[in-house]
């Protein structure tokens, strides 16, 4: 995947990613933060709160099926960012595992298994001191192959 990645390789990307999975779970995660938000600005009284909830909703669903796409997956894992600051990054994607990468701005990736067939790759920029992470979960597909089928946010708290 990360070979793919690297070479730009579109096809031999979307091989390794469950981009169903992928997408839901996003749009739960971006919809849990919405709803925290509206529930700490909104008043429960107020009729246009419920009406403003569900056009948020409709918004998340809308703007995570526009970013979860092979060229965007691809240079978030490039950078180790998914979001504004993804975009703003450029350069090759080098191998991310050396740590000589923290150098030049790019991430390591740090990895935790949970159980047989699941494995979360973290990825730890050295430029930034904040604990906030990003977490690609990957699930065993087949017996050698592993699937890309969630983005665990970091926490906004």
């Amino acid at each position: 995947m990360q070979a793919a990645a690297k070479a730009q390789d579109a096809d031999g990307f979307n091989d390794h990613v469950d981009y169903p999975k992928l997408r839901e779970s996003l749009k739960g995660q971006f919809s849990a933060i919405l709803a925290e938000k509206m529930g700490n600005t909104t008043d429960s009284g107020n009729p246009f709160a419920a009406l403003g909830s569900m056009l948020g909703l409709a918004v998340v669903d809308k703007f995570v099926d526009a970013m979860v796409r092979p060229e965007m997956v691809m240079k978030g894992m490039q950078n180790g960012q998914f979001g504004p600051k993804a975009q703003q990054s450029s350069g090759d994607a080098g191998d991310s595992s050396q740590p000589s990468n923290a150098k030049e701005g790019k991430p390591r990736w740090t990895y935790e298994r949970k159980g047989f067939d699941k494995l979360i790759a973290y990825s730890k920029d050295e430029a930034e001191t904040n604990e906030k992470k990003v977490g690609l979960v990957f699930e065993r597909s087949g017996f050698f192959n592993w699937k890309l089928t969630e983005i665990r946010l970091p926490s906004t708290r």
